[in-house]
């Protein structure tokens, strides 16, 4: 394992911790949050020992494919208001797990093949709840301070790794193509993965049930 990488899993457990210590002043939401840390964690532990002994971790990959949609569509399903929009979160998740399922069998087989038909639709979903999110917000303003608002950082982690992944798989398509380094892109990967987990660290350390009690 890389030092990226380790630093990585360090930063998904002090994540973790954070959210454990504000377990009880966590909405529901962010509960559901916290436990998509250790999840992510032992999916990053795991993965290199499957490269090194099958020259692979695509099954890892698929796995995690399918527990992300699942935390942070059901993170997202507690904070819409929007009852339309939560049914199609519902739906959502059970469309994306059966798709992950045949994916991984007739598809892109989960030994060898990394999943990106798993990923390209679910990216789509998230910038799309992300920007449904911020109308809602719009239409439903609160008196705190948007930097003190946990739906915020958590809305803009989502875009940013949504929209972000994106224009990592089209460089990971480029590079080989062009015989240019593949160690920018893996610098690249890990980039998007530390801004993201800070983000969602943010909300953690933001959110309060009483606050959003107060504003409801």
């Amino acid at each position: 394992m890389t030092l990226v990488a380790i630093v990585y899993c360090f930063l998904l457990l002090v994540i973790w911790v954070i959210g454990i210590v504000r377990y009880a002043k966590l909405t529901t939401a962010f509960k559901i949050l916290t436990w998509s840390f250790p999840v992510v964690f032992l999916c990053n532990i795991i993965s290199p020992f499957l490269v090194d002994r099958y020259g692979s971790n695509a099954p890892v990959l698929h796995v995690e494919s399918l527990t992300d949609y699942l935390f942070f569509s059901m993170t997202f399903y507690f904070l819409f208001k929007n009852k339309v929009v939560k049914k199609a979160i519902l739906i959502s998740i059970a469309v994306i797990t059966l798709f992950v399922f045949i994916n991984a069998i007739y598809l892109q087989h989960i030994r060898n093949v990394f999943p990106t038909n798993i990923y390209y639709p679910t990216q789509i979903l998230f910038a799309v709840f992300s920007l449904l999110l911020f109308k809602e917000m719009l239409m439903y303003p609160i008196k705190v301070n948007i930097v003190k608002q946990s739906v915020f950082w958590f809305n803009t982690a989502m875009l940013f790794y949504a929209t972000t992944m994106f224009l990592y798989f089209g460089l990971s398509n480029y590079f080989p193509e062009h015989n240019l380094h593949d160690h920018i892109i893996y610098y690249f990967w890990y980039f998007i993965c530390y801004i993201f987990s800070i983000l969602l660290a943010a909300a953690l350390l933001t959110d309060d049930k009483k606050i959003t009690l107060d504003n409801a």
